[in-house]
């Protein structure tokens, strides 16, 4: 049935992949942003707009290599300055994970201002209900920026975990030792053997240190060379999103009628969803999103490891859970063996935002859920990508959409 939607799908991935990295705020992402609306009109027939929206792009995960430099910086602070270099050191980290736990964890954007902000748009592309009357829509989201190159993976997805997790625990022991430093120094512990076996130990311990520090700062690198171009992640969802809407003009006796399909492409997912909470925040009040359904549809790529979303663990969220359950019906429908529900483990994705303000939504994805060599790497290229899994995915979230359908019509 997708058959020839699928061939179409991976034609316009490997298309846009071809121009190479889309880094959020990038010269590349605003060209990719007018070419992907030249595909949207040339393959639908479709007419789209953009909403643009200012953002800092490196205020998140852009800016993790640099936070392993500033870890090495403090620690020469905390050898060369004595007291007050113990002192200062130990306030350089906590500001290090304060950022860490606002900026990066949670993406609350509060130390956005520190950074330059560039311009990017989000790409919205509408096909009306074929009886001219909306009593719901369905929102097909997905972001077409990709991600800068997460190193440590490239090199050893195996390790990548362990090696990051060392350079935070680093960071944050390091606090504890100027603590200790500091009281060690104003004679709390005493003076004599007491204060001369702290003085060594808060001396030599901070050394096991440097090697956590040093892998932060190859967590991410700026090299676009190096940068993801993003097959999977997530042209794989732009063009899923793009063929359903050209499936639906197609057949219009298809259409579910009393349904409003949406499709938008988020810029700047990458740097702390950005692109989706600007369109939230332009819309959020104007009647859009009433009786709407957000379907998130983001890397469509390995399939053995069809998943509903069901929330992003370290934002705190769950979407919507009767949405997840007809994600799992409708894998099962098209298929899809012991397909799995599961938390997104790390980071964020689109569905958050929406979740947030209290709209139903759901993530749909097919990517193996460990570390691999290809997440957030130069690899994540179309040639390890089988057409057939494009095909699957087109018709999980078609079977999902006529689902929706299916129950909105019974109300």
């Amino acid at each position: 049935m997708f058959k020839k939607y699928a061939d179409e799908m991976m034609d316009f991935v490997k298309k846009i992949e071809a121009d190479g990295p889309r880094l959020p705020g990038s010269d590349e992402e605003k060209a990719a942003c007018k070419k992907i609306q030249g595909e949207i009109l040339d393959r639908t027939g479709l007419s789209s707009k953009t909403e643009n929206f200012m953002f800092a792009p490196v205020a998140g995960i852009g800016a993790i290599y640099r936070l392993g430099w500033a870890c090495l910086i403090a620690l020469f602070v905390y050898y060369i300055g004595g007291l007050y270099g113990t002192i200062l050191a130990g306030a350089g980290y906590i500001g290090i994970m304060t950022f860490v736990g606002m900026q990066i964890i949670r993406y609350t954007a509060k130390w956005d201002w520190l950074f330059k902000h560039e311009k990017a748009d989000n790409i919205i592309t509408e096909l009306p209900p074929v009886d001219g009357e909306t009593k719901y829509t369905v929102f097909l989201t997905a972001h077409y920026d990709s991600s800068w190159c997460w190193k440590l993976s490239l090199k050893n997805p195996t390790m990548a975990i362990p090696k990051t997790a060392y350079g935070v625990l680093s960071a944050i022991a390091m606090i504890g030792v100027c603590i200790v430093r500091a009281c060690n120094e104003w004679g709390v512990f005493g003076y004599g053997n007491s204060y001369t076996a702290v003085r060594i130990v808060t001396m030599l311990l901070p050394l096991l240190f440097i090697p956590g520090f040093i892998f932060i700062t190859q967590y991410t690198s700026m090299d676009k060379t190096l940068a993801s171009p993003g097959a999977m992640d997530n042209l794989s969802g732009i063009g899923c999103n793009m063929m359903l809407m050209k499936y639906f003009k197609e057949h219009p006796e298809d259409m579910p009628k009393g349904m409003r399909l949406v499709d938008v492409g988020f810029a700047a997912e990458e740097a702390s969803l950005k692109g989706s909470l600007a369109f939230l925040a332009a819309h959020r009040n104007d009647g859009t999103f009433d009786n709407a359904y957000v379907i998130n549809v983001d890397s469509i790529a390995d399939p053995d490891h069809f998943e509903a979303i069901i929330g992003d663990f370290l934002q705190g969220t769950k979407f919507d859970k009767h949405l997840g359950d007809l994600v799992i019906e409708s894998m099962k429908d098209c298929g899809i063996e012991n397909p799995k529900k599961m938390y997104n483990p790390v980071g964020g994705c689109d569905s958050t935002p929406f979740c947030n303000a209290g709209i139903r939504t759901i993530t749909v994805a097919a990517q193996n859920p460990t570390t691999t060599y290809y997440y957030h790497t130069c690899k994540d290229t179309s040639d390890r990508i089988d057409v057939s899994t494009f095909e699957k995915g087109l018709e999980v979230v078609y079977t999902l959409v006529k689902k929706i359908a299916a129950e909105e019509e019974a109300k």
